[in-house]
């Protein structure tokens, strides 16, 4: 690797686990360790969902197995943040929802990031603001196009 592609590397590698460290700690002291980050992140999914959503569908969102989907989803639900119910067209299938446990933790964990985004974007200008978000799309647009073939 020439010199470039070693910092970019680097600086990768520090920013993904800083991250990941950071929403750790910041949900272990908003959410008194109650859910993990991967927890907090099916939570958001489900969230995001306009009404219950399928396993499958969850799994696909995801980008993750569906067993993998169903094991976090028994832990979620056996804490009290989800309900699964089979659905009525479909008795195979189960509908997966927040209980109101689990809209209270999906509301912390996007306060955190809102709160991280502002905090990130506080120290900027604007012409900073528009070269980062436009780097940070060609970055993910690259992760997209891997993780799709």
């Amino acid at each position: 690797m020439n010199e470039f592609e070693t910092n970019l590397n680097k600086v990768l590698v520090e920013t993904f686990n800083n991250i990941l460290k950071f929403e750790a700690e910041a949900l272990r002291k908003m959410l008194s360790g109650s859910v993990t980050v991967s927890e907090a992140h099916v939570i958001e999914a489900i969230g995001n969902s306009d009404d219950n959503v399928t396993v499958s569908q969850l799994a696909g969102i995801m980008n993750i197995s569906v067993p993998t989907t169903t094991i976090a989803l028994k832990k979620l639900e056996k804490n009290g943040y989800v309900n699964k119910v089979a659905c009525t067209d479909d008795g195979r299938k189960a509908l997966v929802g927040l209980t109101d446990k689990g809209k209270t933790i999906d509301r912390a964990h996007r306060l955190f990031h809102n709160k991280m985004v502002k905090n990130i974007s506080s120290g900027l200008s604007e012409i900073e603001k528009n070269v980062l978000l436009a780097g940070i799309k060609k970055l993910n647009s690259f992760f997209q196009n891997k993780v799709a073939t």
